[in-house]
């Protein structure tokens, strides 16, 4: 008997989605780890708020392949970092959010939330990330492991004990600390306005 074609087999589907998850994280990785950028910013249709900065230290480094939400996707394959410390100098974080439809009367097209800070100092960091730029990445023992494992989510993973990341930016959807350190914190709200100037930049 001919198996309907609009029957889909959910366990051959997630195997195929999963497959097409792990070739995209591990494309990912090989970018990551020759300094290169594998993402433009913003990424499109996806959302994320950007974490910059001049450059961020870490210890403990992790990097695995995960999923998670988005502004614009209920799920969506992300790299999964975590650190036990890290050091941000230059901290800048960065969130555009569109507007028009509420704003639109008073001409304004978008509004950025931006947070800064000086050398910030965090512990137990933990990131989901789907877009990494860096001028230059600095790993002291890199290691790359593959696993033996059904779950595609658990199949390989990159660790550090040390990582440097020179003016890197990271297209961020969740972000956690156990303890966090932000000398000088400030937060302005700016107006994008249809006309391309700008309201409320200090």
């Amino acid at each position: 008997m001919m198996e309907n074609a609009l029957n889909v087999n959910k366990k051959r589907l997630a195997i195929i989605g999963g497959a097409g998850m792990l070739g995209l994280i591990a494309l990912l990785l090989v970018l990551f780890m020759s300094g290169t950028v594998f993402a433009a910013f913003p990424l499109s249709g996806v959302g994320g708020f950007i974490i910059s900065a001049d450059k961020i230290t870490g210890t403990n480094f992790k990097l695995y392949p995960s999923l998670g939400e988005t502004e614009n996707k209920p799920v969506w394959a992300q790299a999964a970092i975590d650190l036990e410390s890290a050091t941000i100098n230059g901290l800048m974080l960065s969130k555009n959010i569109n507007t028009e439809s509420a704003l639109g009367s008073y001409n304004v097209k978008s509004v950025d939330v931006i947070v800064t800070g000086g050398d910030v100092v965090g512990k137990n960091l933990k990131l989901r990330v789907s877009g990494i730029e860096s001028d230059n990445t600095l790993f002291k023992n890199l290691q790359v492991k593959e696993y033996y494992t059904d779950n595609p989510l658990n199949v390989i993973d990159l660790q550090a004990p040390n990582l440097t990341l020179d003016h890197p930016k990271l297209n961020t959807h969740f972000l956690s600390a156990g303890d966090i350190s932000i000398p000088g914190m400030k937060l302005k709200i700016v107006a994008n306005m249809k006309d391309g100037s700008k309201l409320g930049d200090f």
